[in-house]
């Protein structure tokens, strides 16, 4: 005769069984979940560091072969951007290239620059007599063999003074006009320039990359990199035009004065 309170009692044991591991498979579950959430959010703010830091040495690489830049007669040649653009001296012109150290070309040539201003009308940008030489083409005019960033550059002359700057930060060291010392005799000429650099991912945007080129770096719809001057305060720039196609971006911009001098090597 069989026990039925024993069996019974068995098929609880196993019924409560059964749910102890059921509910600690939840439990698995649940912390396994958040583990990989933190795991999968500690990656994500690693990545947005590193791409980051990636975009800012690329930004600083142009700026840095300017401040390096020994030979300022080279510079300010008619043949390279900056020398076009100081000769030219445009009310709100860009002088736009594309660096590109993985070519064969010398840094910042007048050649490969493109002329861009402002519209009168609209926050968009258009070409001023020259060619599209100067606008990176995003798919492959990358700034070092990794084929990752892209990076545009301006040169511009700017009309108003930096905020950021004391005053007396544009004289030539070595002067005192408090106690009347002048410029020095073998000065020759003194010029500021403004460069600004945009440093970029192409690979994630949101949409194709042709579509980002026609309407950010393109002689039909391209912007401005540097609003600084007053009068350009409100227009938009290839930073915030890159950005809206969910591309990570940074800027930089820095002012230089250049300073030539004569340096006798003989008696007369």
């Amino acid at each position: 005769m069989i026990n039925q309170n024993n069996i019974m009692f068995k098929k609880n044991q196993k019924g409560a069984t059964l749910m102890v591991v059921l509910f600690l498979l939840l439990i698995i579950m649940v912390v396994g979940t958040y583990a990989i959430k933190m795991g999968v959010t500690s990656l994500g703010i690693s990545t947005n560091a590193q791409i980051n830091q990636l975009l800012s040495q690329s930004a600083d690489t142009p700026l840095n072969k300017y401040l390096n830049t020994a030979d300022l007669s080279r510079l300010v040649s008619y043949t390279t951007a900056v020398g076009a653009a100081i000769d030219d001296k445009g009310v709100n012109k860009e002088f736009i290239f594309c660096y590109k150290p993985t070519n064969n070309r010398a840094f910042g040539l007048n050649a490969d620059t493109s002329i861009i201003t402002a519209n009168e009308t609209g926050d968009d940008a258009r070409l001023v007599n020259s060619g599209v030489s100067g606008f990176c083409d995003i798919e492959r005019d990358f700034g070092s063999a990794r084929q990752a960033v892209v990076t545009q550059v301006a040169i511009t002359i700017p009309k108003s003074r930096d905020a950021t700057k004391s005053p007396g930060d544009n004289l030539v060291r070595g002067t005192n006009l408090s106690e009347g010392t002048g410029l020095p005799k073998n000065l020759v000429s003194q010029d500021t320039i403004r460069v600004t650099t945009t440093a970029f991912l192409p690979a994630y945007a949101n949409t194709s990359l042709n579509n980002v080129q026609t309407n950010c770096l393109s002689s039909n719809k391209t912007y401005i990199s540097d609003n600084l001057n007053e009068d350009l305060s409100t227009k938009k720039t290839l930073r915030e035009c890159l950005s809206e196609y969910n591309i990570p971006v940074v800027s930089q911009v820095q002012e230089f004065t250049l300073a030539a001098f004569l340096k006798q090597t003989e008696a007369p």
